[in-house]
């Protein structure tokens, strides 16, 4: 029997979202879910760290900015070929911001997010996904293949959450595309957020941010 070990997404963790309602794409937010039994002879497909990558993306009303973050370790537990569990690792020491050239004020930006108005990285530097649940979809909806429940911890906070994923298997190698919004105050990262604050205009910042998940992993 292998052994089984974690996978994390998402994942976790970034940045702030636009000002407006709710997002579409936002992943439903639910209490901390209870693991289902993981067989004993599953496979364990780790995850390729170097070809997986988490970008996220944060808006505001005229702009927003957008970045990746670093994947510290995952596995995924296969069994009879269907993903039955696993998680995901997120290092958030790895916050890098893409959209801005000058180097002071990239640096200032990551800093931010790097400080307690947001990931309160020297405290929480590991953010952390544990699948608990994946459904295939039987009806027809574009590019998406399974439903994926599991508690997404950040700032040492977890909740359930449920999101909509392409997850396909090729040989020895499994290939997972995932895109959502998560309500960042959920996770007490209330930084600039309108719906908790008042009269903060046009520096308001949604609370819903975005991740991208492009995950490889193989045998």
């Amino acid at each position: 029997m292998k052994r089984m070990k974690y996978f994390i997404p998402v994942v976790l963790l970034l940045v702030a979202a636009a000002c407006g309602g709710p997002s579409e794409n936002r992943a439903e937010i639910m209490e901390r879910l209870e693991a289902g039994e993981i067989p004993e002879a599953v496979d364990v497909f780790l995850l390729d760290t170097e070809n997986s990558d988490v970008a996220w993306e944060g808006r505001r009303i005229g702009g927003g900015h957008d970045g990746t973050i670093g994947i510290k370790s995952g596995r995924f537990y296969v069994f009879e070929g269907d993903l039955v569990g696993g998680e995901v690792v997120i290092d958030m020491n790895q916050i890098v911001v893409l959209d801005i050239e000058n180097p002071n004020s990239n640096a200032r930006l990551q800093a931010h997010l790097e400080s307690d108005d947001f990931f309160a990285v020297e405290e929480y530097p590991e953010a952390r996904f544990e699948i608990t649940n994946v459904e295939a979809v039987e009806e027809e909806i574009a590019d998406i293949t399974h439903r994926v429940f599991g508690n997404m911890t950040i700032r040492g906070i977890t909740h359930g959450i449920a999101f909509n994923a392409n997850i396909d298997f090729s040989g020895d190698s499994m290939l997972a595309f995932a895109a959502f919004d998560l309500d960042r105050t959920r996770w007490n990262v209330r930084f600039g957020s309108g719906s908790i604050f008042e009269d903060l205009g046009d520096s308001a910042i949604n609370d819903d941010f975005g991740l991208t998940l492009n995950l490889v992993a193989a045998e």
